[in-house]
């Protein structure tokens, strides 16, 4: 359609070059039409005279509009003298396959038939090398042209194919003068590619050709590794993929392209890890760290500050790539640093100021926004304590961030936040568990109760404390709404990892002081603890609490019956039948006392 305030021909919703939705003047033209049809068919049931019937549609609004002297509307596309029907869905394939499967095709083919006309020409010596780059050069600024003429002409689609063909042939012609005839250093040639990247980006800026900054950008991003990065200086080849992010990002946010985001950062770390496995050298330290941090900028940063300049409400897909790229950004700094604690965690610790910074920032007038930086410069600090930390204390400030970062998902009632807060609640339940794999696998002799207890213990409490607490602020409502997968998710999490935390440290107690207690005092725990989530069950009436007792008293009765009578000894046997069948008649009292209060009377 075209746009009745710039004129550029548009096929989305909404003009790329003014943003003027035109899905509105599309609507209010097919209601002038219908209300102008009705008026008609009023007119002849009345009596009105055929001569007033006639009317076109267009005078009689202009009319009305004298006769009222409202304020002139502003300018609406012609609108058909009937409502137009949807074409069958078939005429919009063929139209589609017509227009663009074929032409794209075409172009495929004619590069490739060139590709072979120049192979076959280069082969019987028809062209020296400096006559074959200079006609390639000279072809492709030919195509360019052609493709500027069929722009001003309005061949919509032509105009992107001819100069993607012309492109392509300037990007193979610079190649080929540096790396088959060498009559080009490598570092020229590059910034010749990046002058065609250029001019690249500003025709489909121009021609609003989203394709044709795709192709380019593609081009560009692929040039480092055909020429192979080892020819370069560090600072050389850096800068150049320094340039391509930041030029890339101006582009998607002047055209609103936000393809362009996802593709640069993905091609980006591409070719920064490759030049890392295969050229990088710790004399080039300082470059490539400070490359890193260009580019936590550029892919981290920037999303939230392109929403903010533009006044949208955010773009939730930028920002998870946001957070995606930010870890990759401390794990790659933490590499360079040879994963050192201190100077890797000084580097987290201050993504995450910048990120809590600027979310306070903007707090005030972008609060979904903010919402999200907060959220990210808490992942931050989960890497900074990590690094920081030894393993057992850690979790007291997971813990304390997961609460935090649940009342910035609850308080900007964002869905996906509050799955990322699923996501590091479920990382803060098996944190505990990877550091005890060699505690299973490892003979219970060697294991020791009064070793770093207290870290241990505070350590575990507070994160089982943390998913409980959660999962009470969900369910109450004390912050907005109520979310009830989410809080049962963190209330199961929470009560799993109290009753495996008493189970590891039974074991640590019985393996350092009474090696013959253990599989007693198992049966003895887990009957105290079915006795205690039945009496939550009872007195709050959680129908899930006392299932889950229900479960684990049948489990322990088999454990008794199964294997404690057969392998402990008498003494334990023993304590074991009568702490379980203690607990069993105690089950069955809470059940005859509260009986009226389980039924609801």
């Amino acid at each position: 359609m075209l746009c009745p305030k710039c004129k550029v021909e548009s096929e989305r919703r909404f003009c790329g070059r003014c943003g003027l939705d035109l899905g509105v003047y599309q609507e209010l033209s097919a209601l002038r039409t219908e209300l102008e049809s009705l008026r008609l068919q009023l007119s002849k049931f009345a009596g009105a005279p055929s001569e007033h019937l006639a009317a076109p549609a267009k005078d009689a609004s202009k009319e009305r509009h004298v006769v009222e002297g409202g304020p002139k509307p502003p300018p609406l596309p012609p609108g058909p003298a009937q409502v137009e029907h949807p074409a069958p869905t078939r005429s919009f394939t063929e139209l589609a396959l017509g227009q663009k499967w074929f032409l794209g095709i075409g172009v495929l083919v004619l590069i490739i038939g060139i590709g072979f006309f120049l192979k076959y020409a280069f082969d019987n010596e028809w062209l020296g090398p400096a006559v074959q780059i200079a006609v390639g050069f000279f072809c492709g600024v030919v195509l360019l042209c052609l493709g500027g003429i069929c722009h001003r002409r309005e061949l919509r689609g032509l105009d992107v194919g001819i100069g993607a063909f012309g492109l392509g042939t300037l990007y193979l012609s610079s190649y080929a003068a540096s790396q088959v005839h060498h009559l080009l250093p490598a570092g020229l040639a590059l910034t010749l590619i990046l002058v065609v990247t250029m001019i690249g980006a500003c025709l489909s800026s121009l021609w609003m050709a989203q394709s044709l900054s795709v192709l380019t950008i593609l081009g560009a991003y692929l040039a480092p590794l055909l020429f192979g990065s080892e020819q370069f200086y560090p600072w050389v080849f850096l800068g150049y993929l320094a340039i391509l992010a930041l030029g890339g990002q101006f582009l998607a946010f002047a055209n609103g392209w936000k393809v362009l985001y996802l593709i640069g950062a993905i091609l980006t770390w591409l070719a920064l890890v490759n030049w890392t496995q295969t050229t990088y050298k710790g004399l080039w330290f300082f470059e490539t760290f400070a490359f890193t941090q260009v580019l936590f900028v550029a892919f981290s940063l920037m999303p939230f500050v392109r929403s903010v300049l533009r006044r949208e409400p955010g773009w939730a897909l930028g920002f998870v790539l946001a957070a995606v790229n930010g870890l990759l950004c401390c794990w790659y700094s933490a590499n360079l640093l040879d994963y050192q604690k201190v100077p890797g965690s000084l580097v987290s610790l201050s993504y995450a100021i910048v990120s809590l910074g600027f979310g306070l920032l903007v707090w005030e007038r972008k609060r979904l926004i903010s919402s999200w930086l907060i959220a990210q410069g808490m992942i931050f600090l989960l890497v900074f304590w990590a690094q920081i930390l030894s393993n057992y204390w850690v979790p007291v400030f997971w813990s304390a961030e997961i609460v935090a970062l649940y009342w910035v998902a609850a308080k900007s009632d964002d869905r996906l936040l509050l799955f990322g807060t699923t996501l590091i609640g479920l990382l803060v339940f098996f944190e505990p568990f990877a550091n005890s794999i060699d505690f299973v696998l490892s003979p219970r002799s060697g294991l020791v109760f009064t070793s770093d207890l207290l870290p241990r213990w505070v350590g575990s409490i507070a994160g089982a404390a943390s998913l409980l607490f959660i999962s009470w602020l969900d369910r109450a409502e004390r912050i907005r709404g109520i979310h009830p997968t989410l809080n049962r998710v963190f209330e199961t999490l929470g009560i799993l990892r109290l009753f495996a935390f008493a189970n590891m440290e039974l074991l640590r107690f019985s393996a350092q002081f009474m090696p013959r207690i253990e599989a007693a005092g198992l049966s003895v725990l887990w009957s105290l603890f079915a006795v205690a989530l039945m009496a939550i069950g009872v007195w709050f009436r959680r129908k899930a609490y006392r299932f889950s007792a229900i479960v684990l008293l049948l489990a322990t009765v088999l454990k008794v019956l199964a294997y404690d009578t057969a392998e402990v000894s008498t003494p334990y046997r023993i304590l074991s039948c009568m702490v379980l069948g203690a607990m069993l008649v105690v089950v069955s009292f809470l059940y005859h006392r509260f009986s009226e209060r389980l039924s609801g009377k």
